[in-house]
């Protein structure tokens, strides 16, 4: 019989597995998707695929999707993801900032977040224009401002 230790490193290995197994899975399916590959078998986009094919929910599909375009464009990604340093509920907002350029600085603020945190972190990075505010006078009917007075007078 297992001891919670034992149990625990036991976990713990299987964990560094699964990490390993996103990375290389997400290595493949950037090549695949690079390649085109989705479009041999009908489909008309990876995420068709991912969704169809593999059976991923729409979402599970969405952040792969995206992870692997981001391998693709800043192959760095992959090690941080393989060690558990970055996961893939921060990819969505790590792809909206990282480029190879800023990726030496940028990359490390996104290790060990959470999806909230991951969401902080791109706002701060890349802060959304707030929409123009446009506040419209429209003058009153003199009927509508005359009746009240006259409510008062009686």
């Amino acid at each position: 019989m297992e001891n919670a230790r034992e149990f625990s490193s036991r976990l713990l290995g299987l964990l560094r597995r699964e990490q390993f197994a996103l990375a290389e899975f997400l290595l493949a399916l950037a090549d695949f998707d690079a390649k085109r590959m989705w479009m041999e078998l009908g489909y008309t986009s990876l995420f068709h695929f991912l969704h169809r094919e593999l059976g991923m929910s729409k979402g599970a599909a969405h952040y792969r999707k995206t992870a692997a375009e981001l391998v693709r464009r800043v192959p760095e990604v992959v090690e941080p993801l393989r060690d558990g340093r970055l996961c893939i509920t921060s990819i969505i907002e790590l792809a909206k900032v990282l480029t190879p350029e800023n990726r030496g600085e940028v990359l490390p603020r996104f290790f060990h977040r959470s999806r909230q945190e991951a969401k902080a972190v791109s706002a701060e990075l890349c802060p959304a224009e707030a929409a123009p505010h446009r506040t419209v006078v429209t003058a009153l009917p003199m009927a509508l401002t005359a009746a009240p007075r006259l409510a008062k007078a009686a």
